[in-house]
């Protein structure tokens, strides 16, 4: 089944593209306006997450939803804890549908982000804590800068990070089911 989602949904979504694999990223408008809505842009605004969701196929890793935050995270200025049994409950509710569970995202009080060593502990330890569909997880950072120039993404695996490299996209995307 191919279906398009077009540009009206939003003003863009965003493409990403690893230097040595072959498949794209691709994160879609109602996913980047569900984050946006979390940036830290006040000095007393926390930290914000929670789970992302979509499909995966040969060619691409397509971010179509996204959950989070939850009343019952831990959150402060600079450190974001998902609550455990929302999050399963997150991930169930869209497996049911059909989603993938394809990683995490948080906010960062920054304009550009970047992964701290605690990001990429916690990273590590989900992967190996986790029965999953794929060898990695993605991980997304959203800073306080709009579009792709605010976003961070990375694919983590159990032994090593890879940084995606981001541009903005105009353009509708088939996904293949």
């Amino acid at each position: 089944m191919i279906f398009s989602l077009t540009k009206s949904m939003s003003k863009y979504s965003v493409v990403g593209h690893l230097d040595e694999n072959y498949q794209t990223l691709w994160i879609a408008p109602p996913a980047l306006q569900h984050v946006n809505r979390h940036l830290q842009s006040t000095p007393w605004a926390t930290e914000a997450g929670g789970q992302l969701f979509g499909t995966i196929n040969a060619e691409q890793v397509c971010v179509t939803e996204v959950s989070g935050p939850y009343a019952e995270d831990e959150r402060s200025r600079y450190r974001y804890r998902s609550n455990p049994a929302a999050a399963q409950r997150a991930i169930e509710e869209r497996h049911k549908r059909g989603l993938l569970y394809l990683g995490e995202w948080h906010t960062h009080a920054e304009d550009s982000p970047s992964a701290s060593s605690l990001d990429d502990d916690a990273m590590r330890r989900l992967i190996s804590s986790s029965q999953l569909n794929s060898d990695a997880l993605l991980m997304m950072i959203v800073g306080r800068a709009r579009g792709a120039a605010g976003l961070a993404v990375w694919s983590a695996f159990s032994k090593t990070m890879r940084q995606w490299s981001l541009s903005e996209s105009s353009e509708s995307i088939l996904l293949r089911k």
